[in-house]
């Protein structure tokens, strides 16, 4: 019955508009979705304390878009129709004035406060996206939005590059490099030479921080202002604030001219840097951190590390490998805490044996300097004080967030000493100010702040059915200390808190069943999968290459895989990634295994022997 009148009053449109029924229910049906998300949209804009406007005149247009055939094609228009159609044009003029008039007064204020003057001609432009911090997130999200055509700006204190470039990744694993070197060369009689003794060329461990800086001269150039220039970014070197919601003021770099900058959307990506712990004395008698340990000249003789976390070691077995006699102190119960407990004691057992001393349960209470210019840093543990010499001191006890000087409680950013505080789409409390990378206090790694510049993109210029939302489930990370540690999911602590024990299996590997890892003398270490009903949910690789290998992992969990799911492809002979199918193998043996497949094969023998 409901159909036949559908029918009746479908076929009958042609004769009560004079207008093609299948073009006007094709337009009437697809209108629906896109009325429905204008609708939400409206919701949306409200609840956040946008402006309605723009979703509304959307909302109109869809809902009235098959009558709008109706007048250029068929006749007896509904009245509401037109009445509907002149209040969309009544709301797009006086939307349209409205901007105007504002643009004029922002004009005019600007010129009698002197705010809107700009050096370059560029008064009062408005930007599309204003990118704040040229570190990797920001490199990212300026070079995309600006690719994709925005109208973007990149604004950034000192140069191009980030700690990435200049104090973390690239410096450090050049200078792990060449301790690696020199502790290979050091075990020569493991690889058939006579012992070997290398030195600092020219005598000097400037030798070694020299070539750092080489290689960042070399690399630097891929995040030169050139580059993205021509993907259509502004660069503009200068320290930003806040003035209100949608307008920076800059004071240039090398200049005493400031520089007013409008614009639609922000994206907050300043970084972090070291956390200086507040240990009595220790600003008074000196320490350096990542961002000063890559500038020495002289290698310390004795150096203690504050931190026993990736960067405390990743450091401090390097420079134990030069020669410093290396005091490791942290304050856990274990170093590597965000490790899985198996990988600690492995590596403080690896660290011990290349002379390094690992203080743990302790903590740093007072530093002072001596008579003959040695730092003294005065330690407690189990209730006992105690002080240990040295040259140097190393802060490597975490990191905060770069948000001084940016006035974000005057245009009402939510933040901490730990973050800026985001939502899934990585908005701030002010929802046209994004921010990605370390500010986020997420994941401090340089692919994470790729990661979440990409986030941002999506989020600041695509509609709102769109929208993509942070995805941390499989979030991998390395830690390039010898061995490696790759990491990926959860380790088999937090898997078993999280699912319970019982439904939680482990496999593990060593890398002494590896025959690539035999032939290279490298056997120390493992591969840890953690499994969830047979899914693979978490893995740890230490050993060779681990930040290499646990890529696979990462696509595994990923991909929701099982762990025998590991053993379905071919891998090169012998290769330490055989390891990873050593893994998949042991899962697919102990499902032969179960009670159920021998029960039923033995029954297949009996029958085709």
């Amino acid at each position: 019955m409901i159909w036949d009148s559908i029918k009746i009053w479908f076929l009958s449109l042609g004769e009560n508009y004079g207008v093609n029924p299948l073009i006007f229910g094709a337009i009437y049906v697809g209108a629906i979705p896109f009325f429905s998300l204008s609708v939400a949209w409206v919701i949306r804009n409200y609840r956040q304390g946008k402006s309605i406007v723009l979703p509304t005149i959307a909302a109109l247009l869809f809902l009235v878009s098959a009558y709008i055939y109706l007048i250029f094609a068929g006749r007896n228009v509904p009245f509401w129709v037109y009445g509907i159609v002149i209040l969309l044009i009544i709301i797009g003029a006086y939307s349209t004035v409205k901007k105007i008039r504002t643009q004029v007064k922002v004009k005019k204020d600007g010129e009698k406060t002197g705010e809107g003057k700009m050096n370059d001609g560029k008064k009062n432009e408005i930007y599309d996206l204003i990118v704040i911090g040229g570190g990797s997130a920001g490199l990212v999200a300026a070079g995309g939005a600006g690719v994709l055509g925005a109208r973007v700006a990149l604004i950034e204190k000192n140069a191009l590059g980030g700690d990435c470039l200049y104090t973390g990744c690239v410096p450090s694993k050049t200078l792990i490099k060449s301790a690696r070197f020199a502790h290979q060369a050091r075990a020569a009689k493991d690889y058939g030479f006579q012992d070997l003794k290398p030195k600092f060329l020219g005598d000097s461990f400037a030798s070694i921080t020299n070539r750092v800086h080489n290689v960042i001269e070399i690399i630097e150039h891929h995040d030169a202002p050139e580059v993205f220039e021509k993907m259509g970014v502004e660069v503009v070197f200068g320290t930003p604030r806040f003035l209100n919601p949608n307008e920076i003021e800059v004071l240039l770099k090398d200049s005493p001219e400031k520089r007013v900058m409008r614009a639609k959307r922000f994206c907050i990506s300043t970084g972090s840097r070291p956390f200086v712990p507040p240990i009595e004395g220790l600003k008074d008698v000196g320490f350096i951190t990542n961002e000063e340990v890559f500038h020495l000249k002289e290698l310390p003789k004795r150096l203690v590390v504050l931190g026993g976390g990736a960067i405390g070691a990743e450091i401090g077995q390097s420079f134990a490998r030069f020669g410093s006699k290396v005091t490791m102190v942290e304050m856990g119960e274990r170093i590597l805490v965000k490790e899985d407990a198996e990988v600690s004691t492995l590596m403080e057992k690896l660290f011990r044996e290349e002379g390094l001393e690992i203080l743990t349960k302790t903590k740093a209470v007072k530093i002072h300097k001596a008579s003959d210019g040695a730092k003294i840093v005065t330690c407690e543990a189990d209730g006992k004080t105690f002080e240990i010499e040295a040259d140097e001191i190393l802060a490597a006890t975490g990191r905060t967030p770069n948000t001084d000087g940016l006035d974000l409680e005057k245009v009402g950013v939510e933040f901490d000493k730990k973050q800026i505080k985001t939502d899934d789409n990585l908005q701030t409390s002010q929802k046209h100010i994004f921010a990605a990378g370390d500010v986020t206090g997420h994941f401090q790694f340089t692919h994470m702040a790729d990661y979440e510049a990409q986030v941002v993109i999506q989020n600041a210029f695509v509609p709102f059915p769109f929208k993509k939302k942070t995805d941390f489930r499989v979030v991998p990370w390395a830690t390039f200390t010898e061995p490696e540690i790759g990491r990926v999911g959860m380790t088999e602590k937090e898997a078993q808190e999280k699912f319970g024990g019982e439904k939680v299996k482990v496999y593990k590997v060593n890398f002494t069943e590896n025959d690539r890892a035999q032939a290279e003398s490298a056997t120390e270490g493992f591969a840890k999968i953690v499994a969830y009903k047979g899914v693979i949910v978490g893995a740890t690789l230490v050993g060779e290459h681990a930040g290499e290998l646990i890529h696979e992992f990462v696509w595994a969990i990923k991909e929701n895989l099982k762990v025998s799911d590991l053993n379905k492809i071919i891998r090169v002979y012998p290769t330490l990634a055989k390891i990873t199918q050593a893994v998949g193998t042991e899962a697919t043996l102990e499902n032969l295994k179960s009670p159920f497949v021998q029960k039923w094969f033995a029954r297949y023998l009996k029958i085709w022997r």
